[in-house]
């Protein structure tokens, strides 16, 4: 019964943009492509996007930089780490309460409704990228009280961006100019592997 109830979770909330994220990113996807010609044409693809706002961020971005963005949008499993108040509530009065002592120890909690048993939850955060877990379970140990975790796969809209193909120097030149901004964190692939990968998910 407890385990059913805490799955009845609400669309869950994305885990916040980084300002500056500095990560190494490979310029080749996989060996493979070093054999590619070098006149054949090749793809810069920006990193994967999982919350609508980090999606227009991104998108103001990159025309910012005078580029044409194209997106890819697509429907997949995407880890999600959960944490709630360790306690169901019988009411939203009860519910409350134990969101404003969480909010004491500045920690952002959400009343959740669970219908089908007619109890309350208070979530404490659902994340896709699990520094930002590990950042709010540290909190979360900090302030002393009981919380509950889960991790599972959720499907879910995710976009990343790419631009029209171009020859490979053309493209490295590109990569590095979104590599340098050390929030898009692009990668680098051949034309046909791009086709394989993302053909009919391309949106103007």
């Amino acid at each position: 019964m407890l385990a059913g109830v805490w799955l009845a979770w609400q669309a869950p909330a994305s885990a916040p943009v980084p300002r500056t994220v500095r990560v190494a990113v490979p310029e080749h996807v996989s060996s493979d492509q070093r054999a590619a010609p070098s006149t054949s044409l090749w793809r810069v693809v920006s990193r994967r996007l999982v919350s609508r706002p980090a999606f227009a961020s991104m998108q103001q971005r990159l025309k910012a930089m005078q580029l044409l963005p194209i997106t890819i949008r697509k429907e997949e499993d995407v880890t999600m780490h959960a944490f709630d108040d360790a306690i169901l509530f019988k009411t939203r009065g009860e519910a409350r309460k134990a969101s404003r002592i969480w909010s004491s120890h500045n920690i952002e909690s959400t009343i959740i409704r669970a219908e089908e048993a007619g109890v309350y939850l208070v979530g404490l955060g659902r994340f896709f990228q699990a520094k930002y877990a590990e950042s709010i379970q540290h909190q979360l140990e900090k302030s002393g009280r009981k919380y509950r975790y889960q991790k599972r796969n959720v499907p879910i809209t995710t976009w990343r961006f790419t631009f029209a193909g171009r020859d490979k120097q053309q493209a490295q030149l590109l990569w590095k100019k979104l590599h340098n901004t050390g929030v898009i964190m692009p990668i680098l692939m051949p034309e046909e592997q791009f086709q394989e990968l993302y053909k009919n998910m391309t949106e103007n």
